[in-house]
């Protein structure tokens, strides 16, 4: 299923020629989740099973996932069920654990008949799932949710036990694991994992199979490595962004797989005090040379790099002047060789421009500058230096000449 949906790509000239039309797209090297996800393999020893939510934070879902199978990935883990029928609707028929929440009877019918893992931790969850598989039939994998005291979501681990037995046997059900989530809090995560391990000591004495067992994330996968138990469900670090800065210190090699490229959209010169964007938050100290940038906040470009960002010109890194916008920003080409229709890279994969360094620059965690890139911006994916896959919006490129006017523009 993962090599058609790469068979059915564009060829390789075919995305060349779509990518001259692009005024902004982001690039993915699969090679680079390839290591990533062989690092991780030798680090945990377990099963892993990526947490693709956020469309596979800000790197494309369906691509990412088809790679991923190709690599031997068995299970993915997605937190919205939109998400799993996407991945279903591309022909992916991987496994796939849903953690969000469900409440018609549509969506019991569907994750039950399309094979969806669901995350369950009530009872009246856990009872109508039973029934809808009964009534169609079929078998419903789970993963029920224990909260060890992280106390977003979960069966409280005192209670788990009890909830887990009585799940085990609801006809229709599989019991598939059991999962929980650190609070990240050192300390604490080890009494986390101390109650999680209760738990599963306690289903083991009543003669139940807990199954596949599972709490480690990224952050424990870099610092907790008794945490692993039979499976570890990485996020960020899968795409080779570390979440801390410390975490570069954790041993694990990772290679951020994206970068953000664009062209310039205007080149011109500017007088001294003459203002830039919004508020005037750039005055020209000097005459000076600027491009503008046809990407903003909206397309996921942190408005937190107003008047700071660098964005690589060639060689050069250039500076951001004045306010990022929805739509634009500007930059600084004073003695850098560059015109109109140039690209540029606003996301690079190492030097000052890192999704690392930028979210620093702008004061955001790393994850929500990979989970706000826009998800209709193009990506390409490239492996071994191929481009090899594409995912864009669809798109009308040619519109048909008008014959007539509409008849309220003749009406008078």
């Amino acid at each position: 299923m993962a090599e058609s949906f790469f068979r059915s790509q564009p060829s390789t000239s075919e995305i060349e020629e779509r990518l001259e039309g692009y005024p902004s797209w982001l690039e993915v090297d699969l090679d680079c989740v390839s290591h990533n996800l062989e690092e991780i393999r030798g680090r945990a020893g377990v099963e892993v099973i990526p947490c693709v939510k956020a469309n596979a934070y800000g790197h494309g879902l369906v691509p990412i996932v088809a790679h991923l199978m190709r690599r031997g990935v068995r299970r993915v883990l997605v937190a919205k069920l939109w998400e799993a029928e996407q991945l279903r609707e591309a022909g992916l028929n991987c496994g796939i654990i849903n953690i969000d929440p469900i409440y018609s009877e549509a969506q019991y019918d569907y994750v039950v008949q399309e094979r969806v893992t669901q995350a369950v931790f009530t009872r009246r969850v856990a009872e109508r799932l039973s029934q809808r598989a009964a009534r169609l039939g079929l078998e419903a994998g789970v993963f029920v949710k224990v909260d060890t005291g992280l106390g977003r979501v979960g069966v409280r681990y005192g209670e788990a036990a009890d909830f887990i037995e009585y799940v085990s046997k609801l006809p229709g059900l599989r019991l598939e694991g059991i999962f929980s989530t650190f609070t990240e809090d050192r300390a604490y995560d080890r009494i986390q994992l101390e109650r999680m391990l209760a738990v599963e000591g306690e289903l083991r004495r009543r003669g139940v199979d807990p199954g596949t067992r599972s709490i480690a994330s990224s952050n424990a996968i870099l610092h907790m490595p008794e945490s692993y138990l039979d499976a570890v469900r990485p996020g960020l670090t899968i795409y080779g962004v570390y979440p801390e800065e410390e975490d570069r210190e954790a041993g694990l090699e990772l290679r951020q797989a994206l970068s953000f490229k664009a062209r310039i959209e205007l080149v011109k010169r500017i007088e001294e005090g003459d203002p830039l964007t919004y508020n005037r938050r750039f005055i020209a100290p000097k005459r000076m040379r600027v491009g503008t940038i046809h990407v903003g906040y909206s397309d996921g470009y942190p408005r937190g790099l107003s008047n700071k960002g660098l964005v690589r010109v060639g060689a050069t890194m250039c500076r951001v002047l004045g306010s990022v916008s929805v739509n634009h920003h500007i930059i600084n080409l004073e003695g850098v060789e560059a015109d109109e229709g140039d690209i540029v890279e606003l996301i690079g994969r190492e030097g000052e421009n890192t999704i690392s360094s930028l979210a620093k620059q702008a004061g955001i965690m790393t994850y929500t500058l990979c989970v706000g890139l826009n998800p209709l911006t193009p990506r390409v994916y490239y492996e071994r230096g191929r481009p090899v896959a594409l995912s864009e919006p669809k798109l009308k490129t040619n519109i048909p000449n008008r014959k007539e006017d509409p008849p309220h523009l003749n009406s008078h």
